[in-house]
């Protein structure tokens, strides 16, 4: 029985690969890896294992706070860790313990848990890839397929991002060897393989495999006490690899019968919820909570756990809008670290942002929501398969506690708790407390001053200037606080700029000058909304005109005009540097235009209608010359003599990043000889 997966695979892949014999020691000689080295060097699964790192005349040479994550197949299952390294000299060392089951690890290196590391070290994508032994000298059974698995990150299997974009991958005639050699050397694990042995056949064979897959799926029937989710793969494979749904829905029914309180049933479940009537809604998502309590699910989770999270988010939401914050505190504890965070976004940052809702009526649920986050940011959720390891997924999960608490901020402010905003700002340790809503940030400065703080708002107001977060609000502040200052720079914007690391500002120059093009444009002519023409046939050599295209039912458009606003006041006094701001794929209406610019006090801000193309009636035809193949909106271009110099797409919502980006930008044109 137990051989029949090799006898089956073996005869349909008819493998001529012997060429990939060569290929049998699937392991590296360490010794290759010269710049990481294993004590021991072949891994022992259940021990410690020494790594030192050299980074010298790789990419992470000078780098400081390096870290390592590796990459396990353990017993037929993809996993992700960290390794913690200390610097020693020129070398980085660091521990790792081996789990027992593990038949394959390879490692990455790179400067700190960063999300997106600019610099990582995999050995020029040839891999720090290695295949552990156990305690008595034997490999351990999934090495073979790991090894095939990896070195194609097209399969989706195991891969994450280790790879860069340049790694060229085996072939699938070489994958097909790995699985054929892990067939033969452990034919009795087939069904732990049984999903991946489909994909390989299906990847090699298309449409031709279905006979293939027909003949293991009799074997994997055959299988003594089978588990629900093998009993789930077998009726995928009917229906959607054999196109049999009657035989699909027939193992469905075994597995509801045996598995009444199963993923299946759950699943099954779930969708009756999208058909209730509204009346009835809680009633049933009541005793969906009771019937399949997601407590039980997690201490065995099965492959139908993602239905949890459209649950709780819907319920969450329904609860909120209902005003029964009391249901709503109860599903909390419930709820992880994604979930807290997709409701909150929905729910109150949703209110405190666009709508005229009191902050009061929602302050409550808004501070169990962040205590909630508080206790849940280490709970994993965002390690979402092999995309984050655990230190990264804990880092991404901190980042949107933190948004989320200067958020809360915002709404406790407004709702005159000014302690509680305050409190609620210091969690957030001071290097990281201004990066993340300038709002936010906002409240912060306004409830330290509420309380009499003077002396902690003022250096809050830095704090955000300094992280490239500020709101008109603070930066007026800090204007006036300029003014009261004995000795001072000679100018306002000096001042502000010198309370920037200057390596974080160079850092952000060299993106923007990535980023500098130098392309032509098509002349325009364009309706001004003070009256006349604006032609760019007009613009003086050297001028360099900033062009803002927004419209009125874009909100992220109306967002960035705060920040444009700290732009034009910046350069107001400088005749070389002009504004325009071009409504496009919008019909210009001069009354909601007069009330958004009176309602936000915008000034010096001239608008400009976008024309129609020939034939069109779409207002878009500057648009469309200077951004072909796209219509996403904000958009800015900042041209000079009679060239694009600079396009950027979006919003990031900092009104003074956005002034910084458009006035760095200007300067290095400015420097242009």
């Amino acid at each position: 029985m137990k051989s029949k997966f090799v006898i089956i695979v073996m005869l349909l892949c008819s493998l001529a690969v012997r060429v990939f014999g060569q290929e049998e020691n699937v392991a590296q000689d360490p010794r290759e890896n010269s710049r990481l080295t294993l004590n021991p060097e072949v891994p022992i699964t259940g021990q410690p294992l020494e790594l030192v790192y050299d980074p010298a005349g790789g990419p992470l040479e000078g780098k400081t706070d390096l870290v390592g994550i590796v990459y396990m197949y353990n017993f037929y299952r993809w996993e992700i860790s960290d390794v913690q390294l200390k610097q020693d000299g020129e070398l980085w060392k660091g521990t790792f313990d081996v789990p027992n089951n593990c038949a394959f690890i390879a490692f990455k290196f790179q400067s700190t848990f960063t999300l997106q590391s600019d610099t990582t070290d995999n050995n020029e994508d040839k891999g720090y890839m290695f295949i552990p032994k156990d305690v008595v000298g034997d490999y351990l059974p999934g090495r073979y397929l790991a090894w095939g698995m990896f070195r194609m990150p097209s399969f989706g299997e195991g891969t994450g991002n280790y790879f860069s974009g340049n790694y060229k991958e085996i072939t699938d005639e070489a994958l097909m060897f790995w699985v054929d050699q892990e067939t033969k050397h452990y034919p009795q694990y087939g069904r732990h393989f049984f999903g991946i042995m489909k994909s390989v056949l299906r990847k090699m064979y298309g449409e031709n495999a279905s006979r293939g897959i027909a003949h293991l799926l009799k074997t994997m029937e055959s299988q003594a006490d089978l588990t629900e989710n093998e009993y789930m793969e077998i009726s995928h494979t009917y229906c959607y690899d054999l196109k049999n749904k009657e035989k699909a829905d027939s193992v469905d029914r075994v597995i509801l019968e045996m598995f009444p309180r199963g993923g299946l049933a759950r699943f099954n479940r779930s969708f009756t919820l999208n058909t209730v009537p509204p009346d009835e809604y809680f009633v049933v998502a009541e005793q969906f909570r009771k019937d399949f309590p997601i407590a039980e699910w997690r201490k065995n989770p099965d492959s139908k756990g993602f239905v949890y999270s459209n649950f709780y988010r819907e319920l969450a939401v329904k609860y909120y809008k209902e005003s029964d914050y009391k249901k709503l505190e109860e599903i909390l504890p419930e709820m992880d670290m994604v979930m807290l965070n997709a409701v909150y976004k929905k729910t109150v940052e949703y209110a405190i942002r666009k709508t005229p809702i009191p902050a009061e009526t929602f302050v409550d649920i808004s501070k169990r929501f962040i205590d909630e986050m508080i206790r849940k940011v280490n709970d994993g959720s965002y390690m979402q398969g092999l995309q984050y390891s655990p230190r990264q997924a804990e880092e991404l999960a901190r980042q949107w506690l933190y948004y989320y608490i200067s958020v809360h901020a915002q709404v406790a402010e407004k709702s005159g708790r000014y302690e509680e905003a305050v409190n609620t700002m210091n969690v957030i340790e001071e290097e990281q407390r201004y990066l993340f809503y300038p709002a936010g940030n906002e409240a912060y400065v306004a409830s330290l001053e509420k309380l009499g703080r003077q002396a902690e708002a003022f250096e809050a107001m830095k704090g955000a200037a300094g992280s490239g977060q500020m709101t008109p609000v603070i930066y007026d502040k800090l204007r006036v606080y300029y003014n009261g200052l004995k000795k001072k720079p000679a100018t306002f914007e000096a001042w502000v700029s010198s309370l920037k690391p200057k390596s974080e500002v160079e850092k952000i120059k060299n993106k923007l000058r990535a980023k500098m093009i130098d392309i032509p444009f098509e002349p325009f002519a364009l309706e001004s909304h003070l009256g006349g023409k604006v032609k760019s046939a007009s613009f003086k050599k050297n001028d360099i005109v900033i062009l803002d295209f927004w419209a009125l039912w874009c909100a992220p458009c109306i967002a960035a005009l705060d920040g444009m606003q700290m732009a034009v006041d910046l350069y107001a006094g400088d005749s070389s540097v002009k504004f325009y701001f071009i409504i496009t794929q919008d019909e210009p209406n001069k009354e909601k235009i007069d009330a958004l610019w009176k309602k936000n006090n915008f000034h010096d801000m001239e608008v400009l209608y976008d024309a129609n193309r020939e034939g069109k009636k779409s207002r878009d035809m500057v648009y469309k010359s200077m951004f072909p193949g796209t219509s996403g909106i904000p958009q800015k271009a900042i041209l000079k003599n009679g060239r694009i110099r600079y396009l950027a797409e979006g919003y990031g919502g900092s009104p003074s990043g956005l002034m910084d980006e458009i006035s760095y930008v200007v300067e290095m044109l400015k420097e242009e000889k």
